[in-house]
């Protein structure tokens, strides 16, 4: 009787599966494990993400909320609605600082912010414009900056006013407000009587944005800084 050995050829997908299906016989307790850790670390994700869902949109919606509550104020008088102001932004604030993630963790504080501009009370606007622009996008945390400047102009801030407006131009000298961010540096810099440092900045505007509406402007105040600097000589 003649002795044969067949010898089966796999491929490589083939042998794959079947070292796969050895390793799990040999290691079934093993394997079981993993199984069970992976559903479990499956499980808390799934969780997790419609947890976070759910706190986004109900945050979302308290805000909403608030906002909507906020703004049938307009129909009281000026106490009632300055007192109903005060509650309004409380509560606005306590729903921002409990976000972790989403909508109103992004925006909050910035909407605060515009809050308070509208009601002309430009001390806190800028000061929750300055939060705002440490979690808005990088498109409004540029504005944050300009807003947060400009409110510190209302008040006659100039010092705080270039403060915001030099650190937008370290942040986001890219940002789509950039030409506008170099005219107001070079202003706060000519009220400061600075007028060196004031045309150093118009002359950027002009250089780096010939086509902005600023540009023209900038022009305008440097030449106007060269007569004052020439007349003083």
């Amino acid at each position: 009787m003649i002795d044969r050995q067949v010898s089966v050829k796999r491929n490589i997908v083939e042998q794959t599966l079947m070292n796969v299906k050895d390793y799990i016989r040999a290691h079934q307790s093993i394997v079981v494990k993993i199984t069970i850790v992976s559903g479990i670390v499956l499980f808390l994700i799934i969780a997790g993400i419609v947890f976070c869902d759910y706190k986004i949109n109900k945050e979302t919606a308290d805000f909403e909320a608030v906002l909507e509550e906020y703004r049938s104020t307009y129909t009281l008088d000026e106490s009632q609605k300055q007192e109903k102001f005060k509650r309004t932004v409380n509560k606005l604030e306590s729903i921002v600082d409990s976000s972790y993630f989403g909508y109103v963790h992004k925006n909050g504080y910035y909407i605060i912010a515009s809050l308070y501009f509208n009601e002309k009370d430009y001390s806190n606007a800028a000061k929750y414009y300055e939060k705002a622009y440490h979690y808005c996008s990088p498109l409004f945390a540029a504005l944050a900056l300009q807003q947060a400047g400009i409110a510190c102009e209302y008040i006659n801030n100039i010092d705080e006013a270039l403060r915001y407006y030099l650190l937008c131009e370290s942040k986001y000298n890219d940002a789509y407000n950039s030409d506008q961010i170099l005219f107001n540096i070079g202003r706060m810099y000519s009220l400061k009587g600075e007028y060196y440092k004031a045309r150093e900045y118009f002359t950027k505007v002009t250089t780096e944005f010939p086509q902005s509406v600023f540009a023209k402007r900038a022009m305008q105040y440097g030449m106007f800084l060269g007569a004052i600097e020439s007349g003083q000589k």
